[in-house]
């Protein structure tokens, strides 16, 4: 078994010193210093094989670190009683975990590649992959939770108990998961179970608000059943013999190359039409004319891809929405409380914003079902017909995020007026910021998707300053989200950065879009 473990780390760097050396020579600078006698050279692969490992160990501590610092974070803002607090939130995200995080049944090219390719022994894999992602976890787990027990002054006996608690769960999870696809040949975790999980999770996290509380104790007893229950799982997966029968049947070709660069659930989403869809109503086509006809045939033949989302976040933000005011109503003395909290932490609102938006999911399904074949013809790339068609793919972008966006607009609004005892004409200027943000994010999903344009003919991602831009906008929304401001003042800013943007972009996509929208 160390052995499997061992060859699979040698296949992880072999893979890891290929594609960099290929994308080292597709970088213009470096392409004439890069021969075809680059692969041949073993000093060369040394510094990149330690390099790939350093930048492994520093992807695992600064994820985990992440994960860390939304658990403290979170619960600084749920109560003042933070060392409870965010006890009680690493418990519960364990448990979710649990459910949603498991590796045994997840789907990689690896898997594909060891098991069916090379032939491994998938038993000998999978449970070495398992043994190394525990140790890993656990040592991980403990590092941290000793920083910020000696940060909180928390008793340090919590950290082996809560890293043993996280060890325990993620076994039995690993094992509900495989005996759930054996009885029912489908995964347990669907789009809408994940959903539901993370909400449960999310609820059940600000009971500390409320001074409601999964207190030591009550953790040290469930971890004592949860390790006679991980045991006896623990002997199931050790001795379970049908491992190489399920990763076939999982980590099929197809299936891996659905998963190359987008989860397989969201690809097939963007490139398969149902029958219902490919019927259009003549009165929605009706005096339609131009690039809004094929703007409106392309959104009506994907109504069902582009609106699914967004309709889920519409759905989740109203059953949220209704447990605050239902908490407002049965808890009057926290209304004020909460009314400062909402106010104070307005700029939360951006940060929201950004994860509700759909822009990035839609503009992969214009990619996928649509620019990827008219990028071939000339005319496409066209100055005036890219703005033509940029300002009614962003009109149908806006109208698709506004649909979640108004829920939480108007419950925030709803929410603010009881809690405050205000009618809603004074918060006006919160409710058209929260819009002008939506507006915002819509606008810079489409500018940076034209002017980067990321994905091949093949459809796969190509330009990683995408990425780039992805993780600045997310940090950028973060970073807003510390900073104290007075709302008034946040509003108009927004607003006014909104307009401004919307008029910058417009400008961009006509001076630039013709250069760089374009198949890679």
């Amino acid at each position: 078994m160390f052995n499997t473990l061992k060859l699979s780390f040698q296949i992880d760097f072999c893979y890891a010193i290929n594609s960099v050396i290929y994308h080292l020579k597709k970088i213009p600078i470096l392409k004439n210093l890069s021969n075809k006698n680059l692969y041949e050279m073993p000093n060369v692969k040394k510094v990149i094989c330690f390099l790939s490992g350093i930048y492994s160990l520093f992807k695992l501590f600064l994820f985990r670190g992440i994960y860390f610092l939304i658990i403290y974070f979170l619960a600084k803002l749920i109560s003042r009683d933070i060392n409870y607090t965010f006890i009680h939130i690493y418990f519960v995200f364990s448990v979710i975990g649990m459910i949603i995080n498991t590796y045994m049944m997840s789907i990689s090219k690896k898997k594909y590649l060891c098991i069916t390719l090379l032939r491994m022994d998938a038993k000998d894999f999978i449970l070495s992959q398992y043994y190394y992602q525990s140790v890993v976890n656990f040592i991980l787990n403990s590092m941290y939770l000793m920083i910020i027990c000696s940060f909180l002054h928390i008793s340090f006996w919590i950290v082996p108990l809560l890293s043993l608690f996280s060890f325990f769960s993620k076994t039995i999870g690993e094992a509900i998961n495989i005996k759930y696809y054996k009885k029912n040949h489908v995964r347990l975790l669907t789009e809408s179970l994940y959903f539901l999980v993370i909400i449960f999770g999310l609820v059940i996290s600000i009971l500390p608000f409320f001074n409601l509380y999964f207190y030591p104790k009550l953790i040290l007893i469930v971890a004592i059943i949860f390790s006679f229950i991980a045991s006896y799982e623990f002997y199931y997966l050790t001795h379970m013999n049908d491992y190489d029968t399920i990763y076939k049947g999982l980590n099929t070709y197809k299936t891996i190359m659905d998963y190359e660069n987008e989860d397989m659930s969201t690809r097939q989403l963007m490139v398969n039409i149902s029958d219902k869809d490919i019927q259009i109503s003549e009165k929605k086509l009706k005096n339609k004319k131009g690039y809004d006809l094929f703007n409106t045939i392309f959104f009506e033949r994907h109504r069902a891809i582009l609106l699914r989302s967004a309709k889920l976040l519409g759905i989740v933000s109203s059953i949220l929405i209704i447990i605050g005011i239902v908490i407002l109503f049965e808890f009057p003395n926290y209304n004020q409380t909460i009314y400062k909290y909402l106010i104070t932490n307005l700029p939360w609102i951006i940060f929201i914003m950004y994860f509700i938006n759909r822009g990035a999911i839609i503009t992969q399904a214009f990619f996928f079902n649509c620019d990827h074949a008219m990028l071939s013809y000339n005319f496409y790339k066209e100055p005036k017909v890219i703005v033509q068609l940029f300002k009614k793919r962003l009109t149908t972008l806006i109208k698709i995020n506004l649909i979640p966006t108004l829920v939480i607009d108007i419950g925030l609004i709803l929410i603010l007026c009881i809690a405050s005892k205000k009618i809603l004409l004074d918060y006006l200027l919160i409710f058209i910021f929260i819009i002008s943000i939506s507006i915002f994010f819509s606008v810079h999903y489409l500018v940076i998707y034209y002017l980067l344009q990321p994905y091949s003919k093949d459809m796969k991602m190509k330009d990683f300053r995408y990425s780039i831009v992805q993780f600045l906008t997310y940090f950028c929304c973060y970073i807003l989200t510390t900073i104290k401001v007075n709302p008034t003042l946040l509003c108009v800013f927004g607003i006014l950065i909104t307009v401004s943007y919307i008029i910058i972009s417009l400008r961009l996509v006509y001076k630039r879009a013709y250069i760089t929208f374009k198949i890679k």
